[in-house]
């Protein structure tokens, strides 16, 4: 463990994770293909590709920002934490091929199923990352009280996962539109707070 603090700074570990999220976006995107036909009709078929395409982006995006807060309250870097990055960095690699395996297959199912648990072990890996940089600070009663809450949030957001992966057996726009939910309840609380924050900053000035 000290060996891995010696050789890994929190800027060289948060380097190379931005690194490997810029290339997971790029390889989706690169899934997007051109109708071979000019008519509307031909472009408005691909809506099942673009919705997909929209829900993974947008999880990757909250998974980046999320994982550089996180960093930033990690006070080493340690074999634990490395490997605990590196979990997470595995299951969001595999998003391309999920979002592509729905998208081929027009929402179908089974392959709504198969995104729905990647989404599960997604959230399970930044859980242990989490866990894992909350280990390092138990001893901080006022970071803890403020942990917590994320970390419940959390545990919600994977029974939410588990619920969607089974529901899409039976509705796939339904499971996906439950996925959606999991990104807002990360997505509306920042942009509410930020909101907040930048209020009382005028009203100090």
């Amino acid at each position: 463990m000290a060996e891995a603090e010696g050789r890994f700074s929190k800027a060289r570990l948060e380097a190379f994770s931005d690194g490997v999220i810029a290339v997971i976006i790029t390889i989706m995107v690169l899934d997007l293909k051109a109708p071979e036909s000019a008519e509307p009709a031909a472009l408005l078929k691909l809506w099942p590709s673009f919705l997909i395409y929209l829900v993974s982006f947008v999880f990757v995006a909250i998974y980046w920002i999320n994982h550089h807060n996180l960093l930033v309250a990690a006070r080493h870097v340690t074999a634990r934490l490395i490997w605990a990055n590196n979990a997470l960095l595995f299951c969001l690699s595999l998003v391309p091929f999920a979002t592509a395996y729905v998208a081929d297959t027009d929402l179908a199912p089974f392959p709504t199923m198969v995104y729905g648990a990647l989404q599960f072990a997604c959230a399970l890996a930044f859980f242990l990352l989490v866990s894992t940089i909350a280990a390092e600070r138990r001893d901080e009663g006022e970071f803890m009280a403020g942990f917590r809450p994320r970390q419940a949030q959390d545990i919600a957001g994977l029974g939410v996962y588990a619920l969607g992966a089974a529901l899409a057996a039976f509705s796939p726009i339904a499971a996906i539109a439950l996925y959606v939910l999991v990104a807002l309840a990360y997505v509306v609380p920042g942009l509410v707070a930020d909101r907040a924050q930048r209020l009382k900053a005028r009203r100090r000035e």
